[in-house]
């Protein structure tokens, strides 16, 4: 795919600022909704794009895209502990129109795009042909930008095993594609030694004041440390969730807890679905946290934002999270868009949260939060 001419780069800049400027003051398509919108930002969702399937349906080896005997196209994937609960099947580029649809219709402003990390792409490509296929995407995901400003945000696909391309690509998304920041595969954060070798991407991200989203999935092996992907076949549904739960929680202890992010205070960092068991463990650590020398555990972990993904509908994780973490660290998602074309509905996610939470923490959780998280990268809404 070729990259956005600077002429398209030069309107999505005009056009990005001027839809921030609209949205506060109802000038946007359908201006009721950019005047009082139920929820500002839907802060975890996916894109699958033509670049990703065009790409795939090259490989002759996993992962490679496939059709059934019936025509319908699935992802014959690598297995891996982040991929092996999810049924990549009847897989299509993601459909603007019915997103936005669900965006409308449940009352919310704008949703972050980004690419579906527990596809395993950086634990089964080749460098090489991560630069290639990201890139790809990421010009594809700016396209989207233009077409419909104001109402998306979107963070870079980023390979993990190549923080040094990993920057320049990052600098790029910002400068050029008008991204907010970038994505990763958790498991690069599955221990302190892993992250660290993730330094030099860290690093221009605080110069470029970037906001990461960090979503479950196997990263490159060439960071140390990198846990068993696959998965026992005895009751594997149940062991996919733990395992899921155990590497989402292990990176927030990383990134919560250990001095890993102190050089890269402008850094916003979000873990999706409420990082695994951090909310549940969290008491625990406080005690020891100070015991081995952190004198305040949960104003670390405090750093982090943690997203609702799928487990907005599920009110008690939810309600959990705030009691321990405060409301104004949660961000509202909803883990739409997994596999493509029209999937997903966003509207069971708002019913349960509804009941759930308090009326100050759905402010919290579904405008205030997003609305500081957002003035910090420079976009008023």
């Amino acid at each position: 795919m070729t990259h956005l001419p600077n002429l398209a780069r030069r309107h999505f800049l005009k056009t990005a600022g001027a839809a921030a400027t609209a949205i506060g003051v109802g000038i946007l398509t359908g201006s009721a909704l950019a005047q009082t919108p139920r929820v500002l930002v839907d802060w975890h969702s996916h894109y699958l794009s033509d670049a990703e399937l065009n790409f795939l349906a090259t490989r002759t080896t996993a992962p490679r895209l496939v059709r059934n005997t019936d025509g319908v196209a699935q992802i014959d994937n690598v297995a891996t502990a982040s991929g092996a609960g999810l049924a990549f099947t009847g897989v299509a580029r993601s459909n603007i129109e019915a997103r936005l649809k669900q965006l409308d219709d449940n009352g919310i402003q704008r949703q972050l795009l980004s690419q579906t990390i527990p596809l395993g792409f950086d634990a089964t490509l080749s460098i090489e042909d991560q630069r290639k296929l990201y890139r790809a995407y990421n010009d594809e995901l700016a396209q989207v930008l233009v077409r419909y400003p104001g109402r998306f945000l979107a963070v870079a696909a980023l390979p993990s095993g190549d923080p040094l391309w990993a920057g320049e690509e990052l600098k790029r998304a910002h400068k050029e594609l008008g991204f907010i920041g970038g994505s990763l595969p958790l498991n690069a954060f599955i221990t302190l030694k892993s992250a660290r070798t993730l330094a030099p991407l860290f690093a221009e991200a605080q110069k470029l004041n970037s906001h990461f989203l960090i979503h479950r999935g196997p990263a490159s092996d060439r960071l140390p440390d990198q846990p068993a992907v696959i998965i026992p076949e005895d009751t594997a549904f149940a062991r996919w969730g733990l395992i899921n739960g155990t590497h989402l929680t292990a990176g927030g202890i990383t990134l919560g807890l250990t001095d890993f992010l102190d050089p890269y205070p402008d850094v916003s960092i979000e873990i999706v679905m409420l990082a695994g068991y951090l909310p549940h463990l969290l008491d625990t650590w406080i005690t020891a946290g100070r015991n081995n020398g952190i004198a305040d555990p949960l104003a670390r972990l405090r750093r982090l934002y943690l997203d609702t993904g799928p487990y907005s509908r599920n009110g008690e994780w939810v309600t959990q999270a705030v009691r321990k973490l405060g409301a104004d660290r949660i961000l509202f998602g909803t883990d739409y868009g997994v596999g493509g074309g029209d999937r997903g509905d966003i509207g069971p996610s708002l019913t349960t949260l509804d009941i759930a939470l308090t009326q100050d923490e759905r402010r919290r959780i579904y405008i205030e939060n997003s609305r500081n998280l957002l003035k910090t990268k420079g976009i008023t809404v």
